[in-house]
């Protein structure tokens, strides 16, 4: 669920003449701003759809989601846009928030509504003290297999496709964390739930193993993203306002800049000119390594650059994990 995807694309031009709505674009023919806007996607399209929604509308260059939402699911996707695509892999090492129904009685092949039923029960429905003792079992550190129908390369292929063909493979196990995961409401076979997870929890995996250990089975009815890292719902662009011409003007005033969505990382400020201007070059000097790299002893995250007026400059690592990795990645 927390692949990156990214797009490029080369604005042929201005909008169509005669067109209804004109996205803005400057006289280079390309909206040149970057930043993330935190988009609420709706129910059906994919993120590569949405993705390529906003990025024609405005005429972009670049353009990519950090982590994916299947079709059936809505809520909060962040999009990234032209020089942000260069910070995505910062904003997906980070925990979500999601809000989940889930049916009890039934199992479908893909976990969740969109799936062939594969097995109905026909037992007496487990108590809401059951279904509570169960949530506590998932609490914490443990062990999840990829579900059947994900995006997972295995032994070179998709495991969806894989899936799709017939084709038994080993499914690959992954330690997640499971903060908090929360009974909201339910009446059977119908539950809502609301977990704070690690990256790379399958909510889909999550609530069919709750169903396995209730003796029921269960599958995925609605999943709502709330939350990824300090991004929330609430700030969200809705699509209707994606397709409206009297918010086509406001993009600019809806992202998020860089350094905005980087803060969760530390930063230092560089006020020597020339120092600066070594960096902008992807140059950095030694000696202004060895004065900093001491106050991130251990830290194994990037840092932020910034100049006097708090702009991104760049992202610094203190303590590359190889020798050849690159020390720094100038905006």
């Amino acid at each position: 669920m927390t692949e990156p995807f990214f797009m490029t694309m080369q604005c042929a031009g201005g909008p169509e003449v005669g067109s209804a709505i004109a996205p803005p674009v400057n006289p280079a023919g390309g909206w040149q701003a970057g930043g993330v806007l935190a988009i609420d996607k709706p129910e059906g399209p994919t993120s590569f759809a949405v993705v390529n929604r906003i990025k024609k509308r405005l005429c972009l260059k670049k353009a990519g989601h950090c982590g994916t939402l299947d079709p059936f699911a809505t809520g909060l996707l962040l999009v990234c846009i032209n020089q942000a695509t260069r910070i995505s892999d910062q904003l997906l090492d980070q925990d979500k928030v999601y809000r989940f129904g889930i049916r009890l009685g039934q199992e479908t092949e893909t976990l969740d509504k969109t799936g062939r039923i594969t097995r109905t029960y026909d037992g007496l429905p487990p108590s809401e003290r059951q279904l509570n003792a169960v949530l506590e079992s998932f609490r914490g550190v443990c062990l999840q297999k990829v579900p059947r129908y994900a995006a997972v390369r295995v032994e070179g292929r998709r495991l969806y496709e894989l899936s799709r063909k017939g084709v038994e493979v080993d499914r690959p196990e992954r330690q997640v964390c499971i903060r908090r995961l929360e009974l909201l409401s339910y009446r059977w076979p119908d539950a809502t739930l609301e977990t704070w997870c690690s990256k790379g929890t399958y909510v889909r995996q999550l609530a069919s193993d709750i169903g396995h250990l209730l003796g029921c089975g269960a599958f995925v009815s609605e999943l709502r993203r709330l939350a990824s890292g300090p991004f929330r719902i609430e700030q969200a662009v809705s699509f209707s306002e994606v397709e409206s011409e009297s918010e086509m003007n406001r993009w600019e005033q809806r992202l998020i800049p860089m350094n905005d969505a980087l803060a969760h990382l530390p930063a230092v400020l560089v006020e020597d000119g020339t120092v600066l201007k070594r960096m902008q070059d992807g140059q950095i000097s030694r000696e202004w390594e060895a004065a900093h790299r001491e106050r991130f002893s251990g830290y194994g995250k990037p840092v932020r650059l910034l100049d006097k007026d708090d702009r991104l400059v760049a992202l610094w690592w203190p303590f590359p994990e190889t020798p050849s990795q690159r020390r720094m990645r100038v905006f």
